[in-house]
């Protein structure tokens, strides 16, 4: 194991050791910037739902997501976190906008607990 795998390694604990002293929800939260696409713990593919943008709607501020249930459209408010997936580059994940939704781009949305019509967070694949 090299030192940076081995730096990685320890991000991982020490985030996982954070995420178990922490209540649930406020862990999760926290750290789920630093989760990769469809590895949330909990919450990939039960409360959320990975697929491909094919559609976005600026004026509305609304994506649509075609996914293995189907094709979802769900709007973003300024409260929506979004965040660049870059774990396939081996770089640390960051903080995105909603000029980052592109058509075609890889995506997870977790939609808020009382409305499945709003994105509570999204993770866009960095290109």
């Amino acid at each position: 194991m090299n030192t940076a795998q081995l730096g990685r390694n320890v991000l991982w604990a020490a985030l996982a050791v954070a995420a178990i002293a922490a209540a649930p929800t406020g862990a999760q939260q926290t750290t789920e910037r630093f989760i990769p696409i469809g590895e949330s713990p909990g919450v990939s593919n039960e409360y959320s739902y990975i697929g491909k943008i094919v559609a976005v709607d600026r004026d509305a501020r609304a994506i649509t997501v075609e996914h293995a249930g189907g094709v979802k459209t769900i709007r973003l408010t300024g409260q929506t976190k979004i965040w660049l997936d870059r774990s396939k580059r081996r770089r640390h994940n960051t903080v995105g906008t909603y000029e980052d939704c592109e058509v075609g781009r890889d995506v997870e949305v977790k939609h808020m607990r009382d409305d499945d019509g709003t994105a509570d967070w999204i993770k866009i694949e960095a290109r």
